[in-house]
């Protein structure tokens, strides 16, 4: 009975520090609208996982309730959520979804996947957004 006591708390500690890692990745990436929120904070470079990944939509498919991610063709994936088409940004900028299949998983330091509506989407992220966040060069090395 005391063992299971112990492994409790252990594991309530350890889930302390992750949300205190992944509120300092939010701040060191993010902004604005992009910034806090009930996302779904995805960190490649800490997933042994992600190396075999080609793409990070790859990655990304099967790790997020309700996010279909639609990748018969390995470089024009695309997703959808509650019926809505999801919106992608890359350091906050809107782009194609083939952009962000092309980028390797390794570079890339942090995904947020954000629930629908998604107020910084244009039409109000009807299908939620995907942000990626590029590794900066001091993280790099």
């Amino acid at each position: 009975m005391i063992s299971s006591l112990s492994l409790v708390v252990t594991m309530q500690a350890q889930g302390g520090f992750n949300n205190r890692y992944h509120q300092q990745l939010d701040e060191q990436y993010t902004s604005g609208l992009f910034r806090g929120s009930n996302a779904y904070m995805l960190v490649p470079k800490d997933d042994p996982s992600s190396v075999a990944s080609l793409t990070i939509f790859q990655y990304i498919q099967g790790r997020v309730p309700g996010l279909i991610i639609n990748n018969r063709n390995l470089f024009a994936p695309s997703a959808s959520w509650r019926m809505g088409s999801t919106a992608f940004f890359l350091n906050e900028i809107r782009v194609d979804a083939s952009l962000l299949a092309s980028i390797p998983v390794n570079d890339i330091g942090l995904v947020k996947i954000f629930r629908p509506p998604f107020a910084g989407a244009i039409g109000n992220g009807s299908g939620g957004a995907i942000a990626l966040y590029l590794l900066r060069g001091e993280e790099d090395e």
